[in-house]
């Protein structure tokens, strides 16, 4: 138990040890598996190289013996007598029945091998014959020959002849060699010579010739030309083994596959035993051998030395277990002292507990917890270092005209050492943009780590031609302090360094802001006053816009416009508001607007505040005169306006206000429209199934400017005509989802979208899944 204990104590040694083991038995097992079947195929190869061997002997042998045959029957029919009896059209005479006794005495007698010969007489339609009666009637021969189109002429046909004695049941397989001139108009010979040898006389005579070993169990079989195999033995018939159907198709599926029926050989197994099965095409006869040997037999040796190899794997194995332990514990030496190191150094209630983890887990998390002390150590200081610095700022920006040499000297060493209090000074001040929403989409850690990346990176990149310092005043806005000199090109730099920080932080954060540049001080006390009118000044990003960057300059050439002169071009646009001529109204809004940007920012705000009123008090107005009043929810007439950052917000607003005061005001003009509606709502429910339903077909079937149409689309539906169809046909999709058994595509079909892709998206963008995992979900 001790030792047990022990082992699954160092739990990084044991998975040292077993994957060193596991690749040591991986590798020996592939080199054993490698020479395994390097010798299997190699031993197949010899196999099969040698029953095609005994095919090939097979096949000269049966090529001879048909050879022969074909001699035979050839010699026969040239014969005289016996061409005359073939040709007789009297009555036979002693020396044409001779004949028969003849061929009996000589051919069939000197040949076992040959059953019977026939004579075949058309004019009297009789055959003679040396076998059984004189005129012997074989109709089995009879419906083999009536089969063909063409007689076969000296070639083998494979066929069942009755026995001698009619009384057995049993018939005999025999090879039929006809030759014959002519044919007449019925596909009868005019005269012909038939011999019909004994087919397991030819088989066994192949077996004996070829020395094929019984004690293997390997088996033979012949398919005849037209891929039936030829019954050998009457007694038992081939086509009743499932083995033999089975191997015909195996051989039919491996031509097939190798594209050719010359020679080859295919697996095939038989009762739970694999065969090997090995064929040979014949030329002349159109047979093909078949020699099905057990593989057990042919790869006996095989078996033995795979036990040989499992042996030796495993002595092998064995021996690497006792060398893997050793170097197992060679690597986890360092490890070991690592942990008597780091344990010994913990206190005993602040060591990690270990529980079902590896001795690297352990180290890990007494690493993490010696990180996370550090950080805290280190967030700590720094949080001090902040807090004294936008303290002695604060005191800097409030006071600065109070303070004598020594407090300023303590105050600027307290916030930078390198600032130097006898250079003149500039004030900047950053403002974070669209402050609001960063506040509300950004957590608590992601707002200090942006609010620190834009202190860090902005006085990194100043800090290349500047001594300066930036403080996070810990609302939307930054303060920079800076050591500047009297050359002109100075003010040029700081923009270009400024702009660089405004790209880098929006690349790399995605978040913006906008910087207000002072005018020098060269006297600390009037930073406080330089301070408060550069805040000021920053309030002008509702003039130029997020991201810009503000100088006195640049406020100054801006300016341009008198107040009386806003007013009035405000009067104006608040009266074509009040008329219902929207062009007219967007037309002085731009120009009212260009006016307000002009302005001081306090009589901006103030005009602002003059257009909402007004604007407001119209609306009233018009609600009077109205039966149905104009509904604008004061939410946008108030908060939002006055709460935009910029002044193109304000125009956009106002010019939304405007539209909505329009479209309202055109309501009654508008109602004839609700037949067109209606109208292209009944074309698409009617037809959505049609692919080429669109815009253009609805434009011409309602006789409508595709402008026109579409503007009613917009202001009805929302959406454009194809985006209305598009939404129609998916709704109807999912109906039949759910209310049938249909595939996507017929679905598709049904609902008018031929592009497959194109649906996925469309139904992806609608529902927030593709349509499989829809009906996957409705299956459920």
């Amino acid at each position: 138990m001790n030792l047990l204990r022990t082992v699954l104590a160092k739990k990084y040694f044991l998975r040292i040890f077993l994957w060193i083991t596991f690749i040591i038995l991986l590798i020996v097992s592939s080199f054993s598996a490698l020479i395994y079947f390097n010798v299997e195929r190699n031993v197949f190869k010899s196999e099969y190289k040698n029953s095609q061997k005994v095919l090939t002997q097979m096949k000269f042998n049966i090529d001879y013996l048909n050879a022969m045959i074909r001699n035979l029957t050839l010699s026969t029919y040239s014969n005289n007598d016996v061409k005359a009896l073939m040709y007789l059209n009297d009555e036979e005479t002693y020396e044409h029945l001779n004949v028969i006794n003849k061929l009996n005495a000589t051919i069939v007698g000197n040949n076992p091998f040959i059953k019977s010969i026939y004579i075949y007489n058309n004019h009297k339609k009789i055959y003679y014959s040396t076998y059984g009666d004189l005129y012997h009637k074989d109709d089995e021969l009879v419906r083999t020959l009536k089969a063909y189109k063409t007689i076969p002429s000296l070639k083998a046909i494979v066929r069942r002849m009755e026995p001698e004695d009619r009384s057995k049941s049993e018939s005999d397989s025999v090879l039929t060699y006809v030759m014959y001139e002519t044919t007449d108009n019925e596909n009868n010979m005019d005269g012909a010579i038939i011999l019909n040898i004994k087919l397991d006389w030819l088989v066994d005579n192949i077996r004996t010739i070829n020395q094929v070993d019984t004690s293997t169990h390997s088996e033979l079989y012949i398919l005849d030309d037209e891929n039936r195999f030829i019954e050998t033995d009457p007694t038992h018939s081939i086509s009743d083994k499932p083995f033999a159907r089975s191997l015909e198709e195996s051989y039919e599926q491996s031509i097939a596959k190798t594209g050719t029926d010359k020679s080859g050989y295919f697996i095939k197994s038989k009762d739970g035993e694999k065969y090997t099965v090995s064929y040979i095409h014949l030329d002349n006869t159109g047979w093909t051998l078949l020699e099905a040997k057990p593989y057990n037999v042919a790869y006996a040796n095989l078996k033995q030395l795979l036990d040989t190899i499992v042996l030796i794997t495993i002595a092998i194995f064995a021996g690497a277990i006792l060398i893997t332990v050793s170097v197992s514990r060679g690597i986890y030496s360092p490890v070991r002292k690592l942990m008597e190191q780091t344990s010994s150094g913990l206190p005993a209630n602040d060591s990690p507990r270990s529980g079902k983890r590896d001795e690297f887990s352990y180290l890990t998390e007494v690493y993490q917890r010696s990180r996370e002390r550090l950080y805290e150590y280190d967030r700590e200081a720094t949080n001090n270092t902040a807090i004294m610095k936008l303290y002695f700022l604060r005191k800097l920006l409030l006071n600065s005209h109070s303070l004598n040499e020594d407090e300023f000297q303590e105050i600027v060493l307290g916030l930078n050492t390198e600032l130097d209090k006898n250079k003149p000074f500039l004030i900047g001040v950053l403002r974070i943009d669209e402050y609001e929403r960063f506040l509300q989409s950004k957590s608590m850690a992601e707002r200090e780590l942006l609010r620190f990346a834009v202190s860090n990176v902005t006085t990194e990149l100043l800090s290349k031609s500047f001594v300066a310092q930036a403080v996070d005043m810990k609302d939307d806005s930054f303060t920079l302090l800076l050591n500047v000199g009297d050359r002109p090109e100075e003010e040029e730099s700081l923009v270009g360094l400024l702009q660089e920080a405004q790209a880098y932080i929006q690349k790399h954060y995605q978040l913006s802001f906008t910087v207000a540049i002072g005018q020098k001080v060269h006297s600390y006390k009037e930073i406080t006053e330089q301070y408060n009118e550069t805040f000021a000044n920053s309030s002008y990003r509702f003039v130029f816009g997020r991201q810009s960057i503000i100088t006195p300059a640049r406020i100054a050439e801006q300016r341009g416009a008198e107040l009386e002169q806003v007013l009035e071009a405000e009067s104006k646009f608040i009266d074509s508001v009040r008329r219902g001529d929207k062009a007219k109204a967007d037309e002085r809004l731009n120009g009212l607007i260009q006016r307000v940007g002009k302005l001081e920012y306090g009589e901006i705000r103030l005009v602002n505040m003059q257009i909402v009123h007004h604007l407001k008090k119209a609306v009233q107005e018009l609600n009077q005169m109205r039966k149905e009043p104009i509904t604008i929810h004061n939410k946008r007439m108030d908060r939002q306006l006055y709460e935009e950052e910029t002044i193109e917000e304000f125009k956009r607003q106002l010019s939304d206000i405007v539209s909505s005061i329009s479209s309202e005001g055109q309501e009654y003009g508008a109602k004839g429209n609700l037949v067109v509606v209606d109208t292209i709502q009944e074309i698409i429910e009617s037809n959505y199934f049609d692919s080429s339903l669109g815009a253009t077909v609805l434009s011409e079937m309602l006789r409508l400017s595709p402008y026109k149409l579409s503007k009613i689309a917009k202001e009805y539906f929302g959406m454009s005509i194809p985006e209305y169809i598009n939404q129609y046909r998916l709704n109807k999709a999912v109906e039949w989802m759910e209310n049938s058994k249909l595939s996507i595509q017929e679905i598709m079909r049904r609902v008018g979208v031929e592009n497959e892709s194109y649906f996925y998206k469309l139904f992806k963008a609608k529902f927030g899944m593709t349509p499989r995992e829809y009906m996957a979900r409705q299956t459920r």
